[in-house]
C-alpha cells in the first residue's frame, strides 16, 4: 500500500480491499469437515524474514500470522522468552535438547514440530541460541538447505537488533518484512536498520497505525522508504485487545469474529504483498 493510500485511510477513506484471489488460510481438521490427519503442504523453496531493530513493534505477531497464512514453517531465532516459541506452547525447560541449536551443530535439517493444522508448524527457538548462533553465512546456507529439504516455506522471526542470525536470515530471504510503527523512537530505529542494511529486499509494513497518524510520521516513513529504496506495503491498524490475547493459535487461524475480522483482512493483504514481492 502506498503512503497516499495510508493517508486516505487515515483520513476516513476506504481501506484497500483484497481482490478475491487472496491466499487461503489453512483449515483446521475437524470430524465435521471430514478431513483426515493434518498433512503439511509441499511447497517451493522460499525464505521470508521478519526483522526490526527495536522490540515491541509487532515483529513476532507478524511472523506468526504470516507463517499461518503462507502455510510456512515458523522458524524462531528469538532467544528471549517473549518470542513466538513459548507463545506457541513449546517450553524449553521441559526438553533436553534444542532442535535449532542441534541443527546448526550437526548440519542436519531440523524436523518441525507439528501445529496439527491449528497453528503453524514450528522450529522452536532457545535462550542459549544467543551464544550459540553461527556466522551469518552459515545461517543463510542452513536456511536455504532447510527450505529445500523440507519442501516448505520458512518464515523466520529474528531477534530485535543486529546479530549474526538476523543478518543470515535476511541474506537467505527473498524478502524481509519490517513492521514500521509510526512513532519517533521506532522510526529512528527503522532508519538505523535501513542505513545498516542497504542491499536487502525490504518490505516496510506500517504497523499499529492509529485512526489519525501524524502527518510528520507519514512524511518521515515516505522519506526513509524513498531514500533507501524500500517498498511500503499494506498497513496494519492498532488493536488494543491484541496484547491481552492469550490464545496460542494465530488470530488468522481463529474463528472469525467482529473484533478480529479487520485485522485478519489487513494481515491477508500483507501476506499477498509478501507472496508477490519480486515475482
Amino acid at each position: 500500500m502506498s503512503g497516499k493510500t495510508l493517508r486516505e485511510t487515515a483520513a476516513g477513506g476506504p481501506a484497500a480491499q483484497l481482490d478475491g484471489q487472496g491466499i487461503p488460510a489453512q483449515q483446521e481438521d475437524s470430524p465435521e469437515s471430514g478431513a483426515g490427519a493434518y498433512v503439511p503442504p509441499e511447497q517451493e523453496s522460499d525464505v521470508v524474514a521478519v526483522a526490526g531493530f527495536k522490540g515491541g513493534v509487532g515483529k513476532s505477531r507478524t511472523a506468526k500470522e504470516l507463517a499461518w497464512l503462507l502455510g510456512a514453517v515458523l522458524t524462531d531465532f528469538e532467544w528471549d522468552w517473549g518470542g513466538v516459541t513459548r507463545g506457541w506452547g513449546y517450553f524449553e525447560e521441559d526438553r533436553i535438547k534444542s532442535p535449532l541449536i542441534r541443527a546448526f551443530q550437526t548440519g542436519e535439517t531440523p524436523k518441525p514440530l507439528s501445529g496439527r493444522g491449528r497453528k503453524p508448524d514450528l522450529i522452536p527457538g532457545h535462550t542459549d541460541f544467543e551464544r550459540n548462533q553461527p556466522r551469518a553465512d552459515v545461517v543463510a546456507k542452513a536456511l536455504l538447505q532447510w527450505t529445500r529439504e523440507l519442501k516448505r516455506r520458512l518464515v523466520v522471526d529474528t531477534h530485535p537488533g543486529g546479530s549474526e542470525s538476523t543478518y543470515g536470515a535476511m541474506a537467505a530471504s527473498r524478502v524481509t518484512v519490517v513492521p514500521a510503527v509510526l512513532g519517533n523512537e521506532e522510526l529512528r530505529a527503522l532508519e538505523g536498520l535501513l542505513r545498516n542494511l542497504p542491499d536487502y529486499p525490504l518490505l516496510l509494513i506500517p504497523y499499529k497505525v492509529g485512526r489519525s497518524p501524524a502527518a510528520w510520521a507519514l512524511d518521515e516513513l515516505e522519506r526513509l522508504a524513498t531514500e533507501h529504496k524500500a517498498l511500503i506495503g499494506p498497513f496494519v491498524s492498532n488493536y488494543s485487545w491484541i496484547p491481552n490475547r492469550r490464545t496460542r493459535v494465530p488470530i488468522c487461524a481463529s474463528p472469525s469474529s467482529k473484533r478480529s475480522e479487520q485485522f485478519v483482512e489487513e494481515m491477508r493483504a500483507v501476506a499477498e504483498a509478501v507472496d508477490s514481492y519480486g515475482r
